[in-house]
This record gives C-alpha cells, structure tokens and sequence, in this order.
C-alpha cells in the first residue's frame, strides 16, 4: 500500500507498465462535471471508475482484496478514511474471492486507519486488504484499475 500526493505521482510510474498512463489520465482530466461510471482506457486492462458513492460508519465497511489489479484510489469532494491490513495475517476470507469480479471480503476490522484527502491518492496491491469509503455524506472519487 502507498499513499502520497498526486502531485509525486511521478514517483510511482515504475511500479507498473500501465501506472505512468493512468496517473497522467488522472491528472490531466477534469472529473467535476463528468457523470458517474466507468471510462475505459484500454477494455478490461485498464479503466477508471468514476464513483459517487455514501460514505459508511468504519464498523459497517468490510476488507475487500483483489486478485488481478492494483487499486488506484483517489477522492474527490472530501476526505475519506481507509483502512488497510496486509493479507497475510488475514488466514481464509469470509466472503470468497470470485474471479468474475475480482473481489473478496473479510468481515474484521482492519489494523491500520488513515485518511485520504483530495489531492491525494492510494495504491492497493494484491497483498493489501482494503477498506474504503470510510466517513459520513456522499464521496466523488475515483477509482483505478491497472490489471497485473
């Protein structure tokens, strides 16, 4: 997991192939007026998803962790909380992982909570179990999908 300002977003293009295209995409796209939904950069390779979504109480937010992309996260109106534990010390999931979406849960809290502001953005690895969407009110934000 990596959290730093899109401002050093250069920093991180060596991390993947794909990443130097996606962090330009983002910076140099206006989202404001823009509709929710997905913009495609290259199929299922490489998309954003432009999400507008109510925030939730850290107790209702589940670990979600991926298998086939890097998560590249970023808010957009307002601060978000996260939270983070690394799969290793998370033994088997509570809800399994599904490969037609890419996604499992575990129902624990997580180890670590951090806030993310507009401005700022997240790297979420395979390893890294996740949990967004943390606050109160509506979120804009966007959300990265490098496949690996």
């Amino acid at each position: 997991m990596i959290i730093a300002d899109l401002s050093a977003a250069s920093r991180y293009y060596a991390l993947h192939p794909r990443m130097k295209e996606l962090m330009e995409y983002i910076l140099h796209h206006d989202f404001n007026g823009q509709e929710a939904g997905r913009i495609t950069l290259d199929g299922g390779s490489l998309f954003i998803n432009l999400d507008e979504v109510e925030l939730r109480p850290k107790d209702r937010q589940r670990l979600e962790f991926h298998k086939q992309y890097i998560d590249v996260q970023a808010p957009l109106l307002k601060e978000e909380t996260m939270g983070w534990t690394p799969i290793s010390g998370l033994g088997i999931p509570d809800i399994a992982y599904r490969s037609d979406t890419d996604c499992g849960f575990y129902t624990q809290e997580a180890k670590e909570y951090f806030k993310v502001r507009p401005g700022q953005f997240v790297l979420f690895f395979p390893e890294d179990a996740h949990a967004p969407v943390i606050g109160e009110g509506r979120q804009r934000k966007l959300v990265g999908k490098i496949r690996i």
